[in-house]
């Protein structure tokens, strides 16, 4: 499996997708060496906007058995990266001139993950490394929403006659704390003009805000005024920054019931007049798709579809128009390449010619060994029956192990195993999303179905009857 992934990460290097500046270094931590250690390798995307997540796979990253690894620097700006080793992921900003010294430790959650994939997990750089300043600006934040609880309760008039109760100078007092924290932080040279730093900032203040009590009028105009002073940076650069995201949700993300009546905004997109929407908005001109994208995505309506219609070269119609992963065609299934327990790597061409039944498992998941044994009962009560299906137990271990492991605990010796490891293209590509399923191929390849039953929940009623 390591070997396949090699030749991945050789082609990644070759085409020039990955960058060509400095390396830097990183760590894995949190892993028993004792048990299965850490990943192999790491499936490193960049997150392309903060408004619906979408993202690129960038380069795929060896890792150590003591948990290390390195990554090139981007090249010119600030980058949102996704690193991913199934089920737990992390989400990092990286700037063009990090200081090599940098290192980037991801840990492991001590808590077990709850789904397969995209498990949110800490991750921390160096005691004078933005990312660090912020995290210490947060977790200040949180002990002062802790003392600030019971008032703002109070003041939202949840604690009946409590606010008679509160004290107001010492909730102005916790404001002026945070807002010299926050002051103090935006004095630093990362943060002092737009950026991805100073936007989380930005996001903090604003939602201390809302929590406070303040207005949603009051609150749009303390969003104007940051954003008026934010004029060198594209649409496409602000909806990279997920600070400006949030913030930018947090104060329009009922802007279509908010800012016209109804009335007008149909007048405004018909006519596509989009600077009466910016002019109500308060914003940029050009962050009009935006709100019309956001619309879309909350209430899927003609007026923002005609926008869209009439405004198709706007910057953000790349994001807008994004899927997303798909899953794999014929052609995508009979390119790949997976592992046999003699950990020779075969091409999926080798199915070609009949259907196939495929058992997604893991080692150490009872449920999968439980259906592991459905699913070799009906494989033997469907071989006089269904000679044209074959059945096939697909392990996405993300160790090698985990893959032995699971190899010693197969019962019968003619099981067919196959390993692709915790392989987040072929997770995507078979739209795997738990643990055991059943995937069913055609005799061409094609995924014919990718959720269907579990053995011991009628597989085999669904596999007789394929034609």
């Amino acid at each position: 499996m390591k070997s396949c992934c090699l030749v991945f990460l050789l082609f990644f290097q070759a085409s020039g997708l990955v960058f060509s500046q400095n390396l830097i270094q990183g760590v894995m931590s949190g892993w028993d060496e004792v048990q299965s250690g850490p990943p192999s390798f790491l499936f490193m995307y960049e997150a392309l906007d903060g408004v619906v997540g979408n993202r690129t796979l960038i380069d795929i990253l060896p890792v150590n058995s003591e948990g290390s690894f390195s990554f090139r620097q981007p090249q010119a700006s600030t980058r949102v990266y996704e690193f991913e080793a199934p089920p737990w992921s992390w989400k990092i900003l990286s700037r063009p001139n990090e200081m090599v010294s940098d290192t980037l430790t991801l840990h492991k959650s001590p808590v077990g993950p709850t789904r397969l994939r995209r498990v949110m997990s800490k991750s921390n750089w160096g005691a004078e490394h933005p990312s660090w300043k912020y995290d210490r600006l947060r977790l200040f934040a949180a002990e002062l929403d802790e003392l600030a609880m019971y008032d703002r309760m109070a003041l939202s008039g949840a604690v009946g006659g409590g606010a008679r109760l509160v004290d107001l100078n010492y909730t102005d007092s916790l404001d002026l704390v945070f807002e010299d924290a926050c002051t103090n932080l935006l004095s630093d040279s990362a943060f002092i003009h737009p950026s991805h730093y100073r936007d989380l900032v930005f996001a903090l203040r604003l939602q201390w805000k809302r929590d406070s009590g303040l207005s949603s009028k009051l609150l749009r105009q303390f969003w104007q005024e940051e954003s008026s002073a934010d004029t060198t940076r594209t649409i496409l650069e602000k909806v990279q920054s997920h600070g400006w995201c949030s913030s930018w949700i947090e104060v329009n993300k009922s802007w279509y019931q908010e800012v016209a009546p109804p009335s007008e905004l149909i007048s405004w997109v018909s006519n596509n007049h989009s600077d009466s929407i910016a002019l109500a908005l308060g914003c940029a001109l050009d962050e009009v798709a935006l709100a019309m994208w956001w619309w879309e995505l909350s209430e899927p309506n003609p007026i923002a579809s005609l926008w869209w219609l009439n405004n198709a070269n706007s910057p953000l119609s790349s994001l807008r128009m994004m899927k997303g992963s798909e899953v794999w065609s014929a052609l995508d299934v009979v390119n790949q390449v997976w592992t046999t327990p003699a950990l020779d790597l075969i091409s999926l061409d080798e199915l070609e010619g009949k259907w196939t039944a495929i058992l997604v498992v893991k080692s150490g998941s009872s449920a999968s060994m439980r259906e592991w044994s459905a699913f070799r009962a009906v494989e033997r009560s469907l071989q006089s029956a269904r000679n044209d299906i074959q059945f096939v137990v697909l392990s996405i271990d993300g160790t090698r192990l985990a893959w032995d492991e699971l190899l010693d605990s197969r019962q019968y010796s003619s099981d067919m195993l196959r390993w692709v490891g915790a392989d987040t293209r072929w997770l995507d590509g078979l739209s795997i999303e738990s643990i055991p399923q059943t995937i069913i191929l055609s005799p061409m390849l094609e995924v014919h179905s990718v959720s269907t039953r579990l053995p011991s929940q009628g597989l085999g009623q669904v596999l007789i009857k394929l034609k």
